[in-house]
């Protein structure tokens, strides 16, 4: 596979008789999922796993004269510092030296690493805001509104409240407490077990449920409440979260990077998507492609035929496996050529410090990659949803984008037009995600549901078994969110089911000089030194 550099045509290759290229800059940004965490203890642990111990990224560092003997060189160092993006003190930027030389890179790319940290914005969740979030995923219909893959935890989440409530039950009886003259106890068979309890033991278990209660259901599970309800309590916190991560995206791609890469795990996930969600409604001139170019229309033409293929096969009862992957390296191939194109547009100059370029008047689009680990939008019709059919339902008014983007039905006139320029076969499919631009002839503009016509995504998961092992909150995000999404299963990597719960792993190194199957999943899935797939 031939790699294209950030300066030159994807195809081309590096004429050696030329001067070296700079090293280029690119932005990784780790979002954290649910839980206390302190700010940039993610960020240090998952730099170690796809930097820091990572010896092919970096060239061989020859000893220096002035070193000391048996002073080794350092080739991946990295430096910290206060970095005012961020939008707090507490973190810093992590960088690197630049890696070694590539076809993608011809002078090697220095990567910065920043934490989204969004915990102080989720605190101060009520047991009563918890309590309510469960009963809506208690009182539901199993069969059509429990999907098959956590209907075992649905069903283990039940027992437990009906346990909890039994044990509340027994503390507040009397222990003869009767009803129509029959012993309460006897009634139910789990209050005879506990009967046998005295009245300290009984007050004792409640206690110790309460403390785990407000010490750890409340702050963990709160937050997911916080973030994925749009409650009238919550939308304050919602907005702040997405507004302080919008703002990180805004100062970086101002900034001298080259290609950012947005990284979420568990909850920080969904953070993730929003976040390229709304970063890409928020501008729009880099969407819009003149027919006249000759070079970016016709990687619009190849893309929307790639992604009309692709959705073809996917939907075909009778589709092979091969058929299917090659749909997808297809539409991958052609993702990745208009990224890579609209990426390299010229960078708008500003016309004073004071007075950045407004965002609408930004050319490019820098985000290449959306990287989830461990995410619950598996579950999206389950969380984000109030069924399938309603999940399916948003997706179509371009409330969740799809991989590939959702093609909508359009008026017959367009279908005339996209036939002409090529975008489509047929004016009688007429099914697109991008339009005419009204009042510029020849112009087209991708749609506001189309941010992942440009944005690769990658769902790394360790598909779950009896619950506890494996990581029940993943799983597969293709189902939900179309086939361009690149899903790799763990279980597949690894050879055998896991042996213990995984959702906090994925970036967990193993032994000394070990590289786990799921660290090269996610070093392949970020490809910083840009070796592996076109960037």
């Amino acid at each position: 596979m031939t790699f294209a550099s950030e300066n030159s045509p994807v195809g081309s290759t590096a004429n050696a008789d030329k001067p070296k290229a700079p090293a280029v800059k690119q932005a990784v940004v780790m979002i954290h999922g649910i839980g206390e965490q302190k700010p940039m203890d993610t960020i240090r642990n998952f730099v170690r796993a796809v930097w820091t111990t990572d010896t092919e990224l970096v060239p061989e560092l020859k000893p220096h004269p002035l070193d000391k003997e048996g002073e080794d060189p350092k080739p991946q160092q990295i430096w910290s510092r206060p970095d005012r993006r961020t939008g707090s003190l507490e973190l810093r930027r992590l960088t690197t030296r630049k890696s070694k030389e590539s076809d993608s890179f011809p002078g090697g790319v220095r990567t910065d690493f920043y934490e989204f940290y969004w915990a102080d914005l989720t605190v101060g969740s009520t047991w009563r805001q918890v309590q309510d979030w469960i009963k809506g995923l208690l009182i539901r219909r199993p069969i059509k509104r429990v999907p098959s893959k956590v209907r075992l935890a649905w069903i283990l989440l039940w027992f437990l409240s009906l346990l909890v409530f039994l044990l509340a039950l027994a503390t507040a009886l009397p222990k003869d407490a009767t009803i129509f003259s029959i012993k309460v106890s006897s009634i139910i068979v789990p209050l005879q077990w506990l009967d046998r309890l005295e009245t300290w033991q009984l007050a004792g278990l409640t206690a110790l449920l309460g403390y785990l209660t407000h010490s750890f259901v409340v702050p963990y599970a709160g937050r997911v409440v916080r973030y994925t309800r749009a409650e009238p309590d919550n939308i304050a916190v919602r907005k702040n979260v997405r507004e302080r991560g919008l703002e990180l995206l805004r100062d970086l791609h101002t900034a001298e990077y080259n290609r950012i890469v947005l990284v979420g795990h568990s909850l920080g996930s969904i953070v993730a998507y929003d976040l390229v969600t709304y970063f890409w409604a928020e501008r729009t001139k880099f969407r819009t492609i003149r027919k006249a170019d000759t070079v970016e229309f016709p990687a619009l033409k190849d893309l929307a035929r790639a992604a009309d293929r692709l959705m073809k096969v996917y939907d075909a009862a009778n589709g092979s496996a091969e058929d299917l992957r090659t749909a997808q390296q297809n539409f991958w191939n052609a993702q990745t050529k208009l990224g890579h194109l609209l990426r390299c547009r010229p960078k708008p100059k500003r016309n004073d410090a004071n007075n950045p370029v407004p965002p609408e008047e930004d050319p490019r689009w820098i985000i290449t990659d959306l990287v989830t680990l461990g995410s619950p939008l598996t579950h999206a019709e389950f969380l984000l949803a109030k069924s399938a059919e309603d999940l399916e339902k948003r997706k179509a008014e371009r409330e969740y984008p799809t991989s590939p983007p959702y093609r909508e039905f359009q008026d017959p006139d367009v279908g005339v037009e996209a036939q002409r320029a090529g975008l489509i076969e047929s004016a009688q499919e007429r099914r697109l995600f991008c339009y005419p631009v009204v009042g510029s002839a020849g112009s087209w503009r991708l749609d506001d549901g189309a941010p992942f016509g440009l944005v690769r995504w990658t769902n790394i998961y360790d598909p779950a078994w009896l619950v506890i092992f494996g990581d029940i909150i993943s799983g597969s995000v293709a189902p939900a969110f179309g086939p361009g999404v690149r899903d790799i299963n763990l279980k597949d990597r690894n050879g055998r089911w896991s042996r213990r719960f995984t959702h906090t792993l994925y970036w967990t190194n193993g032994a000394e000089g070990e590289v786990l199957p799921r660290i090269q999943a996610l070093r392949e899935a970020l490809d910083l030194g840009g070796q592996r797939r076109i960037l």
